[in-house]
């Protein structure tokens, strides 16, 4: 096995257990959707707000993806084994994934709480939870993410941010 896809599965394993919570061994709808719904209510987003309907929406496509290619008993939640293969598959790596790149999208708009198009440090600091990343670490992710020094990433840059930490 090469370093990366070694990599890729830690990460897997590592976002696999901040999602189950309750530690049962498995991650569920209410696992996955546990993180975009702290994140809403930490910058203050309804639940019923558009913004906050796309972010669960996107998230919940998201996870019925995940349970179409790897729920092999059936049972509406993921083991470790089966998330750690669903994510490493060459299935949720397609550009042609349904959904792909809606959760960032939403994501982004979510974070850019003054609507200006992009996020700046504050702002992508309330994404390091969600993202399984300290405050530290977001802010340090921020400073390599901002290259001009602006103290401001646009939706791009955002994306391209998530693929990284994504891929290791």
């Amino acid at each position: 096995m090469t370093d990366t896809t070694d990599k890729a599965r830690l990460n897997a394993v590592q976002e696999f257990q901040r999602m189950d919570a309750d530690g049962d061994g498995s991650v569920d709808r209410d696992d996955f959707l546990r993180a975009p719904r702290r994140l809403l209510t930490e910058v203050g987003i309804p639940e019923d707000a558009a913004k906050g309907r796309a972010l669960l929406e996107a998230n919940d496509e998201q996870f019925d993806f995940l349970l179409s290619i790897g729920d092999t008993d059936g049972d509406g939640s993921l083991t470790a084994e089966e998330y750690v293969a669903v994510r490493t598959s060459p299935a949720f790596r397609s550009p042609d994934r349904p959904g792909k790149g809606e959760v960032s999208r939403t994501l982004f708009e979510v974070l850019d709480t003054d609507d200006d198009g992009s996020i700046d440090r504050d702002e992508f600091l309330r994404a390091g939870g969600f993202l399984g990343m300290s405050a530290d670490e977001a802010g340090e992710y921020f400073g390599q993410l901002d290259a001009d020094g602006s103290g401001r990433i646009d939706s791009k840059e955002f994306l391209k941010a998530v693929r990284r930490f994504y891929a290791g």
